[in-house]
């Protein structure tokens, strides 16, 4: 009927009303965003960053920045992964634990007269027994490596003891082996660091010759080694291990057994690529076997008659197990997502099963049958629970393919397997970048799998993850800027905390903790020192002048301290600030508020922190332009790199809310560049001395290498330049304001011409280079810069506002075409609205037309609809 028509004309026409409404908002929104879009890529913009903000760049450094952005958003730097954001609410637990890891052999080196190991007897057959002797020479410095880690804002430190040095080759405890580490742990206590202690970290006493259950004679050439073979080395290992828990137990609340059974079973008895360098198919089911025996003999003692001397009683105790990630190469393949898994009961479940169910998975022991060692019932009761934490070391994933039969061939260990690793999936697409050793494949996605395998597997433990990191570095023979410059690290810890977060935040898992690997670099085993793994740079044999083993912080450590001094937890930043000691100390200790001579470190040793000069400066109201402070063995300057390309870099590969610190010696090269710049806009005769000036200034910024200038001399060239500024601009003003005065003594009238233009420049009470910069018309377009002492006021760039109204002009023009055409369509919806009001005809569209002549198919004149009211039957 009429009435049923009407209704449904009138709901057509709202919807097209509402319609018409969206598509004018969308065109007002759409143009606005087109202005933004074109300003913020424009040649006037003040600032290039992203996440976050160093504050203004300088404009003639934009191109070149995002540049370097967009090969980092891309995944283009080779070997790296694309960088990882935290924001506002991304925040760990407050009371998680950020650490750095390390291990004994790695770097004490051989001082102390410290009996030789299995790592020393297999690195001299390889040729690398003077860098091991050496390591960092942590033995001689380990006091200052504490205080170092402390000004590094470290708060958990995991360390290893070295059982040759702390046990005798008769069984004995090595009374200096215990002083040595009773004097670290002191000095981690007064600097406010937690321990994790390991008791063995890979280096087996190269002589052992007597045990709770042996009797050998005790001359050393008849002394063997201790070996994850022989059934003895449980109980050698639960003597050393009760000696340890006796001596130093009552300054350690948590410690592990071993660390990476697996990787020692493996490549030390499996490939030989570890000591005792071993080349058999079953022997590392045999030592794996041994070494569980052994953890479950140290935590029976440990808690039967050593826990209570554990600070405040409460002693945790764990193994470190390592696992990496195995995807399916087609997750859509059954047979793929089954050989995962059964990948994984060998990666994980190898050495975690048997500490929480007491036995090897079903899938290990029906593919190994006889060669796998089978556990008594009491050694599945003393292993099951033999942990009070999960410790676990992830560092990288791969792909696999269902490949049954098992077969030898199918892995580089020469047993059977019924899976096989590929470098791709079934897509032909590679599961990350790598690092510079080849076996570590970069994929943060396994990290979250890996913990959310452990906690459905084990029953949600508290979980820690004991070691992560990635080795990268500068090739042999790159300066030591592009050394110290390592975005692969940072984008890889990043990347890998951020999957630790969700899977803490979004799948419930209790991880607690995360140790990065390692703070030092170290000595890489059978890499010896050519893999680099550390947050600080260790100059092994002086490549760049100096002390042999000098340490250099990396930019990944000042990415890396944020969340150590809990810029990233959930905790306000005065308790980080009372927490830290105020400048990045802690336990009340303050480094960077600290006279240099009492800091306590050898600086030819150890080089500064860059944080610590600006926050120095903070403290006692210095000047803003803090220089940064260099040792004798050589400035850590930015990278080699045109001006400011590496501000947004570093900016956009962290949080929106990430504050990093800035080097003051960009701070110092912008502050020169500006005051060149002031210089070559004002005014001066020809053949003056700013010419030469302008040369001189030019050219120092131009050096690069060792010849690159300190901040202190930027900053010196910077005031020169200024004051020459000054001195040539107001012999110009007075040139003029004299030909102004003849000019008008000859003339009827005063002079109106205001084209002379005027500088004045002076250091400010503080010291900081402080000027403010005044240019006419003609030479300056009617802009105007001001250098008014701040450092953000010497980088920002000159904006020329008449050329900026140029290169705006076709935005302004489709702002406002923009803006007009959404207006006017919303005036011809409200005259239509009108319109229908006063039974007036109102056109509509043709699409409009064509769906109501459907409804109105009664109509006598379907033509005439739109022009006067329907009629209807």
């Amino acid at each position: 009927g009429a009435s049923a028509n009407d209704e449904r004309v009138r709901v057509r026409r709202s919807r097209a009303m509402r319609v018409r409404f969206v598509v004018a908002c969308f065109a007002v929104v759409l143009a606005s965003r087109v202005a933004c879009a074109a300003e913020a890529s424009g040649a006037v913009r003040a600032d290039a960053g992203g996440f976050g903000s160093f504050g203004p760049q300088s404009s003639l450094a934009v191109s070149a920045s995002e540049r370097v952005f967009e090969a980092a958003r891309l995944g283009a730097v080779p070997g790296s992964l694309p960088p990882t954001t935290f924001g506002e609410d991304d925040l760990f637990p407050e009371d998680f634990a950020f650490g750095v890891a390390s291990s004994a052999f790695q770097i004490e080196g051989d001082g102390g007269d410290r009996p030789r190991s299995t790592w020393d007897d297999f690195s001299d057959a390889r040729g690398l027994g003077d860098a091991a002797r050496q390591g960092i020479r942590h033995f001689e410095h380990v006091e200052d490596d504490i205080k170092y880690m402390a000004r590094a804002g470290v708060k958990h430190y995991r360390l290893s003891l070295s059982w040759p040095r702390l046990q005798n080759q008769d069984g004995t405890p090595n009374d200096a082996g215990y002083a040595f580490y009773e004097k670290m742990l002191d000095a981690m206590q007064n600097a406010g660091i937690e321990p994790y202690v390991t008791l063995h970290h890979w280096d087996l006493p190269s002589a052992m010759c007597s045990g709770p259950s042996s009797s050998e004679t005790t001359k050393r050439e008849s002394c063997p080694a201790v070996d994850w073979l022989d059934p003895k080395s449980v109980d050698q290992f639960e003597s050393y291990a009760s000696q340890a828990f006796a001596r130093l137990g009552g300054r350690v609340r948590f410690w592990a057994t071993l660390n990476e059974p697996k990787t020692v079973a493996n490549l030390g008895y499996g490939v030989g690529a570890h000591a005792p360098g071993l080349t058999s198919a079953t022997a590392p089911l045999v030592a794996g076997h041994n070494m569980l025996l052994a953890h479950a003999a140290a935590v029976r003692s440990y808690r039967d008659s050593f826990i209570e001397k554990s600070p405040g009683g409460g002693g945790k105790i764990s193994l470190v197990t390592n696992a990496d990630w195995r995807e399916p190469s087609d997750a859509a393949n059954e047979k793929d997502v089954a050989a995962a898994e059964r990948a994984m009961d060998e990666e994980l479940g190898w050495f975690a099963d048997p500490l929480y169910f007491g036995d090897y998975p079903v899938s290990m022991k029906q593919r190994y049958g006889t060669d796998l060692p089978a556990f008594t019932e009491a050694q599945k009761a003393s292993l099951k629970g033999s942990t009070d934490y999960f410790a676990l070391n992830h560092y990288a994933s791969a792909y696999v393919v269902d490949a049954q039969p098992a077969s030898p061939a199918n892995s580089y260990l020469g047993r059977p397997a019924d899976w096989a690793e590929t470098e791709v999936n079934a897509r032909g697409e590679a599961i990350g970048p790598t690092g510079t050793c080849a076996w570590l494949k970069q994929a943060p996605f396994g990290m979250r799998k890996t913990l959310n395998l452990i906690k459905a597997r084990y029953g949600r433990p508290a979980t820690y993850v004991t070691e992560n990191g990635l080795c990268a570095g500068a090739s042999s023979g790159a300066s030591l800027d592009a050394a110290l410059d390592d975005p692969e690290r940072v984008a890889y810890v990043s990347g890998y905390l951020k999957s630790v977060l969700e899977s803490i935040d979004l799948d419930d898992a209790d991880v607690r903790g995360y140790f990065a690997w390692s703070f030092f670099d170290n000595f890489e085993w059978a890499d010896g020192v050519a893999q680099r793994f550390g947050m600080v740079h260790v100059d092994h044999f002086g490549e760049f002048g100096g002390e042999w083993t000098a340490r250099r912080p990396k930019k990944s450590l000042a990415a890396y301290r944020e969340f150590m001094i809990g810029k990233h937890s959930k905790k306000s930043e005065s308790a980080v600030a009372s927490e830290m000691g105020g400048f990045g100390g802690v336990g009340g200790f303050s480094a960077s508020a600290a006279p240099a001579s009492e800091k306590g470190v050898d600086e030819r040793l150890y080089q500064p922190f860059a944080w610590e000069n600006g926050e120095s400066s903070a403290a006692s109201g210095g000047a803003k332009l803090a220089a940064l402070g260099a040792s004798p063995l050589g400035r850590r300057g930015g990278p080699s790199q045109p001006l400011g390309a590496s501000w947004t870099e570093y900016a956009r590969e962290s949080a929106e809310d990430y504050e990093r610190e800035i080097s003051a010696e960009e701070d110092a090269r912008f502050a020169l560049a500006a005051a060149l710049e002031a210089l070559a806009k004002a005014e001066h005769p020809r053949g003056s001395e700013a010419a030469s000036t302008l040369e001189m200034g030019r050219e120092t910024l131009a050096r690069e290498g060792d010849d690159r200038p300190s901040p202190e001399t930027l900053l010196a060239q910077a005031e020169r330049v200024l004051a020459v500024a000054e001195a040539s601009s107001r012999e110009a003003s007075e040139a003029s304001r004299s030909a102004a005065s003849r000019e008008a003594s000859s003339a009827s009238g005063p002079s109106t011409d205001t084209s002379d233009a005027s500088f004045s420049a002076a250091p400010s009470a503080s010291g900081d280079v402080a000027a403010a910069v005044s240019t006419s018309e003609a030479a300056n377009g009617g802009g105007a810069a001001a250098l008014d002492g701040s450092v953000w006021s010497l980088l920002r760039p000159r904006r020329d506002f008449r050329a900026a109204a140029v290169s705006l002009g076709p935005v302004w023009v489709a702002t406002f075409v923009g803006v007009a055409f959404g207006l006017f369509l919303i005036a011809i919806q409200v005259s239509c609205n009108l319109m229908r009001k006063g039974k007036r005809g109102c056109g509509t569209n043709e699409g409009e037309v064509r769906s109501l002549v459907a409804v109105a198919k009664g109509a006598k004149d379907a033509k005439s609809y739109g022009g006067t009211p329907a009629k209807t039957v």
